[in-house]
């Protein structure tokens, strides 16, 4: 890939992440310090800079923050486990490893799985009576509600992952940072600030901060991939990422605050690209996709979150296939 579109920027994204944990602090000062109507108001803008720090983390989590080892590695723990309390090592194992190699492959990438809701034919059918009953009527409208309950699903995805890993493979150093991170998190968040406060308040922001956090995430990872077909297997892996992933177009703003990941084709290709080159990319991935006769998708944000949730009205009778394109060949991706 040319025109410098894998030279990272670490200087600039810890600024970046700087300066989300600062706004985050404002907020939350503002937020205790206004009246139970006005923190009803402020917790919800607390949660954008929040979710933004989460996504430079992700960035770490892909090695692709910094050339440097370390650096990647203290950034993820910090931005991952100990700000967010969802593990480093079941992040990169469920996000890395499963959903970045197999897109919306069911029964591999987790992204797609919707419990209690139904991503596909085979997962109504393995549901109970009252499960297939709200998939076939209520799913599209629940949908967005219940991800308000990710990042706590998140966190005992993560505690179970590091505990059967340290169940598997005993106590080493990654698993130990980990462990130590996730502890800090809770001591952090709820433990320290009742010295100050309630235990009801506290707990009462973190439950209302996290919650929007997950509605935020859904609605930055869902359009991407979500409408898009699901594939049983694909032998070909360019054509597998650019089938089943799609640029987000949004305003400038909304596209820095959420750290490049409207550039989902390119990051999918690519994950090693750090978010601010993204914009030199696009225009080498479109042109090579165009050349190869190879999709490259794009929609509207206020769009794919509409095709979302009409994808949710009719998936539980879905039925995944390999995308008849399959037999093209684009060869060597762009480099």
């Amino acid at each position: 890939m040319s025109a410098g579109a894998f030279d990272p920027r670490p200087h600039a994204g810890w600024l970046k992440f700087a300066s989300m944990l600062a706004a985050f602090a404002a907020l939350a000062a503002a937020a205790v310090l206004a009246p139970a109507w006005g923190a009803l108001v402020v917790v919800p803008l607390a949660a954008i800079p929040i979710s933004s720090a989460a996504m430079i983390g992700h960035e770490a989590a892909h090695g692709s923050f910094s050339r440097s080892k370390t650096q990647n590695a203290i950034l993820l723990h910090v931005a991952f486990p100990l700000l967010t309390g969802l593990g480093a090592s079941h992040w990169k194992n469920k996000h890395n490893r499963l959903h970045h190699s197999h897109p919306n492959v069911p029964g591999t990438d987790r992204d797609i799985n919707l419990w209690p809701f139904a991503a596909t034919a085979e997962d109504h059918a393995r549901s109970g009576r009252l499960r297939r009953y709200l998939q076939r009527s209520l799913q599209p409208y629940l949908f967005w509600p219940l991800t308000l309950s990710l990042a706590f699903y998140m966190r005992v995805d993560s505690v179970s992952h590091l505990w059967s890993r340290i169940r598997r493979r005993g106590f080493e150093r990654e698993t130990a940072l980990d462990a130590t991170c996730l502890a800090g998190h809770y001591a952090l968040w709820l433990v320290v600030p009742t010295l100050w406060w309630g235990a009801l308040s506290v707990i009462g922001f973190y439950v209302a901060l996290w919650a929007v956090v997950g509605l935020f995430l859904a609605m930055i990872f869902s359009p991407a991939h979500m409408g898009l077909p699901f594939v049983s297997g694909h032998s070909d892996k360019w054509l597998h990422q650019l089938e089943t992933t799609r640029n987000l177009r949004m305003p400038r703003l909304l596209s820095w605050l959420v750290v490049g990941l409207d550039h989902q084709v390119e990051h999918h290709l690519f994950p090693e690209i750090p978010h601010m080159q993204m914009k030199r990319a696009r225009p080498i991935v479109r042109r090579w996709c165009e050349e190869q006769g190879a999709p490259y998708q794009e929609i509207g944000y206020g769009a794919g979150l509409q095709d979302v949730t009409r994808f949710l009205a009719t998936s539980w009778r879905y039925e995944p296939g390999v995308p008849s394109s399959e037999a093209a060949n684009p060869g060597p991706g762009p480099r």
